[in-house]
C-alpha cells in the first residue's frame, strides 16, 4: 500500500493542499520544537494516527533524526492521555477548511493567516518530492 494516498484519505485531503508550513516542515525546514509542535498538532487534529505521522516524517523529512520523532510521539502522548484538556493549539482542519482549536469541539478559530497558503508554481522543488513520494513511499 502506498503510503501517501493512504494518508491523504485519513486526513481528508491531496498534500499538494496541505498547508504551506506543514509542507515545508515536513520536506525542508530543520528539526525543531516548533515545526515539531506544527506537524504533530496538524496530524492529530486531522486523525492521523501516531504510527503513521512518524512512518510519513520519516519518510518525507531527509534525515528525520529521532528527537524530533520524540517530540511529534510527545504531543502526541500529552494529547491522547488528556482528550478533554483545553490544549493550546491551533491547526488546519482539512474536511472543514478553517482553522480549529485543537480538542475544543472544533471549534473555529477567527483571523489566522500566518504561514498558510497552498503550493505556489515555485514551490516546484516540493511538488517534485511530493510527486515522488506519492508513487514510491510504501506504507
Amino acid at each position: 500500500m502506498l503510503l501517501i494516498p493512504f494518508v491523504e484519505s485519513i486526513v481528508g485531503g491531496s498534500m499538494s493542499m496541505w498547508p504551506r508550513v506543514i509542507l515545508r516542515s515536513l520536506f525542508e525546514l530543520l528539526p525543531s520544537g516548533k515545526s515539531a509542535f506544527s506537524l504533530a498538532l496538524f496530524f492529530y487534529g486531522n486523525g492521523l494516527t501516531s504510527s503513521m505521522a512518524l512512518r510519513l516524517v520519516s519518510v518525507c523529512h531527509c534525515g528525520a533524526c529521532d528527537e524530533l520523532l520524540q517530540r511529534i510521539q510527545s504531543w502526541y502522548d500529552a494529547w491522547t492521555l488528556s482528550p478533554h484538556v483545553a490544549h493550546l493549539g491551533i491547526y488546519w482542519n482539512m474536511r472543514l477548511q478553517t482553522h480549529v482549536w485543537l480538542n475544543e469541539s472544533n471549534t473555529p478559530f477567527e483571523n489566522i493567516e500566518v504561514g498558510f497558503g497552498y503550493l505556489r508554481p515555485r514551490d516546484w522543488v516540493l511538488r517534485s518530492k511530493l510527486y515522488n513520494l506519492r508513487r514510491t513511499a510504501l506504507y
